[in-house]
């Protein structure tokens, strides 16, 4: 009886073993599999990040396979993008001059594309266009310590940048800034370009009556590509019947902050140019479209700059 007792025990010992290996080895299988699952998923999220990033850097002309998921900011088509260098100014003093003050960072923007559309447009009509791309010259906006106080009491040395801006400046009779919609106000570079070139003593003096512009035979005019203003296309009163109200709100409010700094350099506020009506990045009549956006600017030009010469 000792002796079967015996034998059960060893038995039993026997499968409680290798109960335990084959459980420490099913353990470690499984170990192992859930490893390689992960290092997969990790390998597919990478090849899919690589991806991701091909598809961000590649912008192909096909608009079919151009996807607004990219980017939220217009992106002009390779095939329909079009460049403009201005001839520039001249001593000719019978020609009306045009200096175009430009700030967007990348030339496949409508921005741009409207910017172009709108030198071509004045040279076309005997106007000299001279651009100052800003992204381009590396235009410093910052209004340091040191010149902090030129650009307010228009003390001091004129900073060499200012000086040839300025001389730009005198020489047109029409200023046209050409930027994209941020946050409802002029992008940073833009910004510094008019407070430290339209300074003090250049731009405007204290006289006995308050503050005197000095830019009195010039005037300002802006053209801007934006989104989510109502929809419109041109100034006040040119909405295009998706939301006017909200459209004219924002125009009057542009036109109230365009009027103040007119009257602060002494010039004429022309109005705007806001387009709201971009083609969307994947849109199959994209050209059509941009064509229409490029038609609408020039014969707003046309009504602002135009009509009363004829």
């Amino acid at each position: 009886m000792h002796k079967k007792s015996w034998l059960l025990t060893i038995v039993l010992c026997c499968l409680l073993s290798y109960a335990h290996l084959h459980n420490e080895a099913l353990a470690e299988v499984n170990k192992t599999q859930k490893s390689e699952k992960l290092l997969t998923k990790d390998q597919q999220n990478k090849r899919s990040e690589s991806k991701n990033k091909q598809k961000r850097k590649k912008v192909t002309s096909d608009t079919s396979q151009r996807e607004d998921v990219i980017t939220s900011a217009t992106v002009v088509p390779d095939s329909l993008k079009q460049t403009y260098e201005p001839k520039g100014f001249t001593s000719n003093t019978k020609k009306e001059k045009v200096l175009f003050i430009m700030a967007d960072p990348r030339e496949e923007s409508i921005t741009n594309d409207l910017g172009n559309t709108a030198m071509a447009f004045f040279e076309s009509h005997q106007f000299e266009v001279e651009k100052r791309d800003l992204y381009q010259l590396k235009f410093d906006p910052i209004m340091t310590l040191a010149t902090f106080y030129h650009a307010k009491d228009g003390s001091g040395e004129i900073p060499e940048d200012v000086k040839l801006e300025q001389a730009y400046v005198k020489k047109a009779q029409h200023i046209i800034f050409v930027y994209p919609n941020w946050y409802d106000s002029p992008t940073p570079l833009i910004k510094g370009y008019m407070e430290r070139v339209f300074s003090k003593n250049f731009a405007y003096r204290d006289s006995d009556k308050g503050l005197e512009g000095l830019l009195t035979d010039k005037d300002i005019f802006t053209i801007m590509n934006a989104g989510y203003l109502g929809g419109g296309q041109g100034y006040v009163g040119d909405g295009l019947g998706q939301d006017d109200k909200m459209w004219d709100n924002y125009m009057k409010a542009f036109k109230v902050f365009d009027d103040d700094t007119a009257k602060f350099w002494g010039v004429q506020n022309k109005g705007r140019f806001v387009n709201d009506q971009s083609p969307k990045n994947d849109s199959l009549a994209y050209k059509k479209e941009l064509d229409k956006v490029r038609l609408s600017l020039t014969k707003h030009l046309t009504k602002t700059y135009l009509s009363h010469k004829k």
